[in-house]
């Protein structure tokens, strides 16, 4: 009977239209790995210069091993050397910075010991002794700082001669980077990635505060892929460190594979199916099928990485953390606290008092004050057990106008507005 089954008859299966939906089996990653293209964005190959140098080794190791099947698009290397002076750049002013910050803080604990000293009349040998051991905890922090910065940046440099990233890559990527689209075709993809911007059609469509023709970047990676894959016929795995809704499609804010438009339009153009994986991902799934072995760290290293990345892009937080702060809120009781989170960052980041009585159907005698006492006692605790950063913005916060005492409504941080959005399915303006 389902031999019977043809495009003919408009008879359909489960996936026919709906294979963005279909979880890549083991089987399916060796045979794109194996006999398909294998695209890395520009972001995979920036993040080799914030990697410890085994990771980056593995990682490396991973491209070289796909030999043919990897293929770069030309627009990935555009955006990789017009980004590459600052991303080493940043990646090393991390180091620097957390030493200047350590030095800060030093200061400003012998300033703290100084003033209780004082409180207390402590003797000044006994002061001396105290500060001699703040320095000595301080200096030594800061030297295993500069020590390991130095360590892992030692022989990268801005110098392309002698860059060792830019050895390997130059060996990897030798015969593997796709040709620049031609002038009339470059200034037709950028208008059709223009176009795709405004009417939030993917990819591309999160970038549209990116300067000039940049929000059109995304797009002429995709252009390019979809050429080579109808050239080819055949899947792709597309790795890439970018987590935003216009690649990924969203499930209560985690990312469940491609969106389903890429895929249609992917097979449309002759391609096959159409793979993702973030970096950690494709080198734990690359490893044993291109039979390799990882170094102890690598996948971890990695991974450190993604974090810290969807940390400053979020304030600290990350999807599964604030849903967990809602189960908890609703859990305890306050699932209105979630309500009004989530109207707020529907609109634009704040949530006026008339609107937090109606949903939390309040009777007007009623105060607003402690509102936000079991959401900050929570995100307390999300710090404490390492699931959100130690610097992660606050969720909730009151805001009163000037010189007034009752509150005029609560304020989600900027930063989380679109991670709320994402995980209450909803789409950001």
């Amino acid at each position: 009977m389902a031999d019977s089954t043809t495009a003919g008859t408009g008879v359909r299966g489960l996936f026919d239209d709906f294979g963005a939906f279909r979880t890549p089996t083991t089987e399916d990653l060796t045979t794109v790995l194996t006999g398909g293209l294998v695209a890395p964005d520009a972001n995979v190959l920036l993040n080799l210069y914030r990697y410890t140098e085994q990771a980056r080794a593995d990682l490396l190791r991973a491209l070289g091993a796909l030999e043919d099947r990897l293929w770069v698009p030309h627009q990935v290397l555009v955006e990789f050397w017009r980004n590459r002076e600052g991303t080493i750049s940043d990646a090393r002013s991390t180091g620097t910075k957390a030493a200047e910050d350590m030095a800060g803080h030093a200061t400003q604990a012998v300033k703290t010991l100084r003033t209780w000293a004082n409180h207390v009349a402590l003797p000044d040998d006994e002061f001396d002794r105290l500060r001699d051991r703040l320095s000595d905890v301080f200096d030594g922090v800061r030297g295993t700082i500069v020590k390991v910065g130095d360590g892992e940046w030692q022989n990268i440099t801005h110098d392309t001669s002698a860059d060792p990233v830019i050895a390997r890559l130059e060996s990897a990527l030798d015969g593997r980077v796709g040709a620049p689209l031609s002038a009339e075709e470059h200034h037709k993809a950028v208008e059709e990635g223009m176009r795709r911007v405004e009417k939030r059609v993917p990819p591309g469509y999160m970038d549209k505060r990116k300067d000039g023709d940049g929000a059109a970047g995304d797009y002429l990676v995709w252009e390019q892929i979809l050429r080579e894959a109808g050239r080819r016929g055949c899947d792709v795995l597309f790795v890439t460190a970018d987590g935003k809704e216009d690649w990924w499609r969203k499930e209560q804010g985690f990312s469940r594979g491609p969106r389903p438009e890429l895929t249609a339009e992917l097979k449309a153009r002759g391609g096959g199916r159409l793979l993702m994986l973030t970096p950690k991902r494709f080198l734990e799934v690359a490893a044993p099928v291109l039979k390799f072995s990882l170094q102890e760290g690598s996948v971890e290293d990695i991974a450190r990485v993604e974090r810290i990345e969807a940390e400053d892009r979020y304030g600290g937080w990350t999807a599964a953390a604030v849903q967990e702060l809602f189960d908890r809120l609703t859990y305890e009781g306050y699932e209105d606290r979630v309500h009004v989170i989530k109207h707020a960052a529907e609109w634009d980041g704040f949530a006026d008092a008339d609107s937090v009585y109606i949903i939390c159907e309040y009777d007007e005698d009623r105060t607003l004050r402690g509102f936000t006492r079991p959401v900050k006692r929570i995100t307390d605790r999300l710090r404490q057990l390492g699931k959100i950063a130690e610097t992660a913005v606050p969720m909730l916060e009151t805001k009163y106008p000037p010189g007034e005492m009752r509150a005029s409504g609560f304020c989600v941080h900027p930063l989380l507005v679109r991670l709320i959005n994402d995980l209450a399915g909803k789409d950001e303006e």
